[in-house]
């Protein structure tokens, strides 16, 4: 695997944003694929991402705005839904899933009193899950090959993290599978094995989705954010120095891409071989600057 543009690795971002390519255009009904590298300005301040092949639509929780967004080539970026009223201190909003039926699933963190997940059906009503302990700060989802949803989640204890990953429906259940984590950040569900990325302990584990407490380590990095699924079978994660991190099979981490602020979510497509990357401005006080990043990868 290697980058279409190596000299991206500490760019600046007006200079990633000046050019772009996309592949040539089909029928006259389809739009022009951009593959990137390129820069995209949201209203909005994008965090987790979750790409549909299907559709080919890539959705974004808007932190900033309470809101779902989406991208199509040829159409830019839109509003999904209004999610739920957000707590008076931010809707905080984390990763997202998509269930089979096109109902999307948001995450918020809520500041250790409101956390809550909300929903949106295919028609665009939204509603909260009822029931869940509003103390749980959730951070990741992810949705398994059978429709199992799973999310990561932490409660401060006289100042300790004591984190989890937990069994969740629409209905309000939420039942914890794995414990002893510090802050998990991305959950990911691949086939028959669970990822989660635990942020303060520096470190990805893994365990079979058939028995989740059964957490080995994974990798070992900094700080890792959410977790996406990259090319040739490996995972992704953003860092707080501004990189994208690719996690090989072995364990092996190695540098992607850079040049970014903060990368949050990612999302892979596989067929135009293209990350997004929502790139969190992290500095307000210079202008406040949250992006879509597009880049090709092969």
């Amino acid at each position: 695997m290697r980058i279409l543009f190596p000299a991206l690795l500490g760019m600046t971002l007006a200079a990633v944003g000046c050019s772009s390519s996309s592949e040539n255009p089909g029928p006259s009904d389809e739009p022009v694929i951009e593959r990137g590298p390129k820069t995209i300005e949201v209203d909005g301040d994008p965090n987790g991402l979750w790409w549909d092949a299907e559709s080919a639509t890539l959705y974004m929780a808007d932190d900033e705005n309470n809101r779902v967004l989406r991208y199509r080539d040829g159409e830019g970026i839109s509003k999904v839904a209004d999610l739920p009223t957000a707590p008076a201190n931010g809707p905080g909003l984390g990763a997202l899933a998509r269930l089979s039926d096109g109902t999307l699933v948001v995450v918020r963190f809520g500041g250790g009193t409101a956390g809550d997940v909300v929903y949106v059906r295919p028609d665009g009503t939204s509603a909260i899950i009822p029931n869940l302990p509003p103390e749980r700060r959730r951070i990741g989802i992810t949705v398994t090959d059978d429709g199992q949803l799973l999310d990561g989640y932490f409660v401060r204890n006289n100042n300790v993290n004591v984190g989890s990953v937990a069994r969740l429906t629409l209905e309000g259940t939420e039942q914890e599978v794995v414990g002893a984590l510090q802050k998990p950040v991305g959950v990911l569900a691949v086939g028959d094995t669970l990822f989660i990325s635990d942020q303060l302990a520096g470190k990805v584990y893994r365990s079979p989705l058939s028995a989740p407490s059964q957490l080995v380590p994974f990798a070992t990095l900094s700080s890792p954010d959410l977790l996406a699924v990259g090319p040739n079978d490996t995972l992704l994660t953003g860092s707080r120095d501004g990189t994208v991190l690719s996690i090989r099979q072995t364990g092996e981490v190695s540098v992607l891409a850079g040049g970014f602020q903060q990368p949050h979510g990612l999302a892979y497509d596989a067929k135009n071989k293209r990350l997004f990357i929502a790139d969190h401005d992290g500095t307000p006080e210079d202008g406040t600057n949250h992006t879509l990043r597009i880049i090709p990868l092969e």
